[in-house]
């Protein structure tokens, strides 16, 4: 058997292969030298063995594909793709197809913008145009002919209609190549094969005959065009800068586009640009491309590239305020032919650009690069130094807006100033005015700020700063780095005296001419200042009247943020003034989630398994720097305190059981510390909070109050004297309540004095605390003034008494269930069924209402006899009985027995009746 391997080739493939390699040999040998023929014959031995083998006739085909193997260019193959695609569109025309039509037309289109985008195309290729002018015939005559469009299906007769539609809009763009085609096809035939070769001699240009009639090819430093950026200045058009500006834009998102080079040559643009609106639409140019230098949406632009940002529109500003008559549109399209002259200087010339657009995308990466440098570094610091610069280009961009009238585009920046600005302290603000005076000043003299920067900035820090220019722009010789001065204040920025009025200015603005989003953010923002500022009335009743809490689920989530973060602002707020219900009330629902970190913006949870990867993405976008968060140990603390504060006395307080719980978070903790074994001494915060809490059960105040002031946390609060006296006292007040709540009573009277001496309180004191538990009962005891006692009325039950209690409740327990099996047995339980069925049927009156009742509650009726509890009879069973002339005496006293006697059945009866509504009210009782 042969192998598969093997029988590649048949015996006589071989022989012609051998014969074949020899024949080539032989040739080699002829041919070459000594040398090469040994090389050759030797080569050709191994070959030989092999290609018996392995030869194959695949070998020989890509032999033969090779020599035969054609190069062309790009162009080249994108016209032979469109003329394949006019071809089937031709094919399609012929089966009257028109939804394969109407796709290979989309397909066309696409194929001419890929020609268009490459730059190869100086005008509409002439079978396009001639595939259009097919297209509109044939589509005339299809819509002429109205018996065939109705044997059309459906799908086919829709994709006629859409094509009629497309084809319309399509061709009005080339309104004049199809008229020109029309009115003299063959001319422009012959003009279109001009051009064309007209073109390809272009593009080959770089080739030249040789003396043996052979095309010389250049190498590729011959082909190399000179860069615009090394061309003369005075070589340089206003058309060229244009179409230059244009190649730059298309090619801004491709892949391999080298975004250093082209910041390089937009920044020589701005230089040679010929006239200022010129320099304006360039400049505007080179801002979008010192955007385009951040990686991604999860990396920061990097810093040298901010400041050149911020320069950029700093000096775009400039240049639109002292030039009025250049105006800018973001839904402007420029002009970027090469054929273009530069417009008169002083004529209204529109840009394109969008400066609201830059000024919030500067302060995304500001705020990006807070969240990502380390906090604790002298770089985050630094980066905080830059805060005052997106201000000045804030407020020099709304002022800009202002001119023009856009009220709504101001109220935008003017929330973005407020979002600066809201939660900073009134000393921050003096700080960061204070920062602004001294960068004035460097302004003025820069000589002297560079030599004090120089002195007070270490070598390394200079060395990498130097680095990573030289990594985003190359060779400092080239963009200059080491000449560039730094981002200066401009001269005409001014910030506000007064915090409050600013901010006020500000909100006031943003009522007047923003939009709802906008509002609410103000609102929250106005909100979270004055809770800062110990204003807390006013910042609850600015809560209370928005009405943000109903609709705050409805709104984006940086909203919700804000919102929460205000909400605990608040908290902290009720909590310095002494308000401890209202701080509870506050922080108890950001608590209640049991995801603090998450719903403030301060932390991501190690969660994977409930959020994707882009949902943990967009989570640490949206995290909050460093120096705005609100300290969680501090939240976590008044949280618990509060808690403790508001619960101790009812966890004591076993006869008020059916008091709803106000913390459950707190009890959970306290029934989780109950469970331990050993607590050792207080560690953290909830540890502190819990030691504090059993030696207030206890009556220890002192105790308490030392655990709770030996926090670290209070260091974080301006107020921390005021915070700890404050503290102090409502213990204290905790601590009596508990006593007199546990203890009362104990006591038969107690005196003011005394309490107040335990407490360390005052007499007012005591004696509101003691009104508010006998008001509420608490407490049982009333107040003797001439003696200064509380007198205590021992009301409560003892011991012996609630056993009695519990027997009874046991004993009546007993008694229904009896009275249920007793009326299971005998079938007493439908008797309110079986009264109300005889009501019924003694309005019917004749013998039909006796079957019934014989039928239906006849033995119910016979029973309730024997135990007295009878009720009215029907008239006609009454008259059948002789009920009503006949021991009329009788019937009264049976089922009337709970009143009257009667003989001696009724008598019976009537007593027993009598004996059993009393047993039941007895058993009630």
């Amino acid at each position: 058997m042969s192998s598969r391997f093997f029988a590649r080739g048949s015996s006589s493939e071989e022989e012609t292969t051998e014969s074949e390699t020899e024949e080539e040999t032989s040739t080699e040998e002829e041919t070459s030298s000594e040398d090469s023929s040994s090389e050759s014959e030797s080569e050709s031995e191994e070959n030989a063995g092999i290609n018996k083998f392995l030869v194959s006739d695949s070998d020989e085909d890509s032999d033969s594909e090779d020599a035969r193997r054609v190069v062309r260019s790009a162009k080249d193959k994108r016209v032979e793709e469109l003329g394949q695609t006019v071809e089937e569109i031709r094919n399609k025309m012929k089966i009257n197809d028109w939804i394969g039509i109407s796709t290979n037309f989309d397909k066309l289109n696409k194929q001419l913008d890929k020609i268009a985008r490459s730059g190869n195309m100086t005008k509409v290729p002439k079978i396009y145009v001639k595939a259009l002018i097919e297209l509109e015939d044939f589509l005339a005559a299809a819509l002429a002919n109205k018996e065939a469009k109705k044997k059309m299906s459906s799908t086919n007769a829709k994709a006629l209609n859409s094509m009629r539609q497309n084809l319309k809009k399509n061709n009005k763009d080339y309104e004049a190549e199809i008229k020109a085609r029309r009115e003299a096809p063959e001319r422009s035939d012959s003009d279109s094969s001009d051009s064309e070769e007209d073109s390809d001699s272009y593009e080959s240009g770089s080739e030249e005959e040789g003396e043996d009639g052979f095309e010389k090819v250049k190498s590729k430093s011959e082909k190399k065009k000179v860069p615009f950026t090394k061309m003369d200045p005075k070589d340089i058009t206003y058309g060229m800068i244009m179409k230059k500006s244009q190649e730059l834009i298309m090619a801004r998102g491709r892949k391999g586009t080298d975004k250093k080079e082209q910041v390089k040559t937009m920044e020589f643009m701005v230089k040679v640009a010929k006239t200022e609106s010129q320099r304006g639409q360039m400049m505007m140019n080179l801002i979008s491309a010192y955007f385009d230098m951040s990686g991604s949406l999860r990396t920061h632009l990097p810093i040298p590239v901010w400041n050149r940002t911020c320069k950029a529109i700093l000096t775009l500003l400039d240049l639109l305020e002292k030039f009025p008559y250049i105006s800018m549109e973001d839904t402007f399209e420029q002009d970027y032919s090469e054929e273009q002259e530069g417009p008169a200087e002083g004529d209204a010339v529109t840009i394109a650009g969008n400066l609201i657009g830059c000024l919030e995308r500067l302060d995304d990466e500001w705020f990006k690069s807070l969240q990502v440098i380390d906090p604790h570094t002298e770089d985050y610091l630094n980066r905080l130094k830059d805060e005052p610069v997106i201000l000045a280009v804030a407020q020099k961009v709304s002022k800009h807006f202002a001119r023009k009238n856009e009220q709504a585009v101001v109220a935008r920046i003017a929330l973005r100033q407020l979002e600066h600005y809201y939660s900073k302290t009134e000393a921050v603000y003096n700080a960061m005015r204070m920062l602004v005076d001294i960068k004035k000043k460097e302004a003025q003299n820069p000589d002297a700020a560079a030599a004090k920067e120089a002195e007070a900035k270490p070598q390394d820090a200079a060395a990498a700063g130097a680095q990573a220019e030289a990594e985003i722009f190359g060779d400092e010789e080239d963009v200059g780095v080491e000449d560039e001065p730094a981002v200066q204040l401009p001269t005409d920025f001014t910030m506000e005296e007064d915090l409050f009025k600013l901010v006020k200015d500000f909100i006031f603005f943003i009522y007047k001419n923003a939009d709802e989003r906008t509002k609410a953010r103000a609102m929250l923002c106005d909100i979270f200042h004055k809770s800062i500022h110990n204003d807390f009335y006013t910042a609850r009743d600015l809560l209370l009247m928005s009405h943000l809490q109903d609709a705050i689920h409805n709104m984006d989530i940086s909203t919700q943020i804000l919102f929460n973060r205000t909400m605990a602002q608040i908290g902290l707020c009720a909590f310095r003034q002494g308000l401890i219900p209202d701080a509870h009330h506050c922080l108890s629902e950001l608590y209640s989630s049991g995801r603090i970190r998450e719903i403030l913006a301060q932390g991501v949870a190690l969660r994977y398994h409930d959020r994707t990867p882009e949902q943990e993405k967009l989570e640490k976008r949206r995290q909050m720097p460093f120096h705005m968060h609100i300290n969680l140990e501090l939240l976590e603390a008044v949280n618990l305190i509060a808690a403790m504060l508001l619960e101790t006395t009812h966890l004591l307080n076993t006869n008020n059981e059916t008091r709803r719980r106000v913390s459950k978070s707190f009890w959970r903790l306290v029934e989780h510390y109950d469970k331990l074994t050993f607590m050792g001494p207080p560690e953290n915060v909830r540890d502190h909070v819990m030691t504090a809490t059993y030696a207030l059960s206890q009556g220890d105040w002192k105790k308490a109050n030392d655990t709770i002031t030996r926090l670290k946390v209070w260091d974080l609060l301006p107020q921390k004297t005021e915070v700890l006296e404050m503290l102090t006292v409502k213990i204290k007040e905790t601590a009596l309540k508990i006593y007199l709540t546990v203890f009362a009573p104990h006591y038969s009277s107690i005196a003011v004095d005394q309490l107040c001496n335990m407490f360390e309180v005052d007499n007012n004191t005591v004696q509101s605390i003691a009104s508010r538990l006998i008001i509420s009962e608490e407490i049982q005891g009333s107040w003797h003034q001439p003696t200064q006692t509380i007198v205590m009325r021992n009301t409560g039950t003892t011991n012996l008494q609630k056993l009695a209690l519990r027997c009874v409740d046991k004993v009546n327990i007993l008694v229904d269930l009896n009275e249920k099996a007793l009326g299971l047995r005998t079938g007493s339980l439908r008797e309110r069924d079986d009264d109300d069925h005889h009501d019924r049927k003694g309005r019917r009156g004749g013998n039909q209402a006796y079957w019934d009742d014989k039928q239906k509650g006849g033995r119910g009726r016979n029973r309730r006899e024997q135990f007295g509890r009878g009720g009215n009879r029907p008239q006609s069973l009454a008259k059948m009985h002789g009920w009503d002339k006949k021991n009329k005496d009788g019937r009264k006293g049976g089922y009337g027995g709970r009143k009257h006697g009667g003989d001696r059945h009724g008598g019976d009866r009537g007593d027993r009746g009598d004996a059993y509504s009393s047993f039941q009210t007895l058993s009630r009782k």
